[in-house]
């Protein structure tokens, strides 16, 4: 199975950037592409280590906006450059297991009729780690009645193109706000089951500018976003 690696990238410390892409080149699974939304960084050091990856692998390929809009709008747009069967979400500070591609190729090949697939990941500071323990599978009746909203993991994610075309792709979050969480939702109002793998596959780095853990995680808005969004999967039904 061709898969296509999405990756939005802005900004991040160069050292972590090449952590990232190398757990992807080294991958145990030899048919990928790795798509980098170059989101309009400045020109230096990043985008020297881009013209260096265009000269030196031949399966990664780098495109870049013409303005930073938010990872909404660079996941939109890397989505337009993805030919594969299957699409895998990485970010640019995280570090993918060797076996992150094999695995969602061995379950989207022996499960014709999925269409998305969570990993389990481990998560980590200077000081701390934890790991996330995700429910198997989520439908819009689980979705709803659990007392939280986190019940699949946006790194490492696996969807087939069929299934993120069908409902639009992102939407137009603003950028303090989750854009991942507003796609789950979408996909469950369109009858689709997320499923995730026990495997911890993704190392999660955890910092300031970590999106799922910024200060503005806290803000009234980012809540009011999590309900309004919730709210979708029962008032649809009514």
């Amino acid at each position: 199975m061709n898969i296509n690696v999405l990756m939005p990238v802005y900004a991040t410390p160069l050292a972590w950037l090449r952590l990232a892409v190398d757990s992807i080149i080294y991958q145990n699974h030899p048919n990928f592409n790795l798509i980098i939304v170059d989101d309009n960084n400045p020109v230096g050091e990043i985008t020297d280590f881009f013209d260096h990856l265009r000269d030196k692998f031949p399966m990664i390929k780098v495109v870049r906006k013409d303005s930073n809009s938010g990872i909404a709008s660079a996941l939109n747009f890397g989505l337009q450059h993805c030919h594969g069967d299957l699409i895998v979400r990485m970010d640019g500070d995280d570090i993918a297991n060797p076996d992150l591609l094999k695995s969602h190729d061995e379950f989207f090949t022996q499960n014709p009729d999925k269409h998305i697939c969570g990993v389990q990941i481990h998560l980590f500071d200077s000081e701390h780690h934890w790991y996330s323990s995700h429910p198997c599978k989520i439908n819009r009746a689980l979705a709803y009645l659990k007392p939280g909203h986190w019940f699949v993991n946006h790194p490492g994610i696996a969807f087939r193109r069929s299934a993120i075309s069908s409902v639009g792709g992102y939407d137009p979050t603003p950028a303090t706000l989750p854009e991942d969480y507003a796609l789950w939702i979408k996909f469950l109002l369109a009858g689709y089951t997320i499923y995730n793998s026990e495997s911890v596959l993704i190392d999660y780095r955890v910092h300031l500018k970590s999106f799922s853990f910024a200060p503005n995680r806290e803000s009234a808005d980012w809540h009011n976003f999590l309900k309004q969004q919730k709210a979708l999967l029962y008032e649809r039904g009514n």
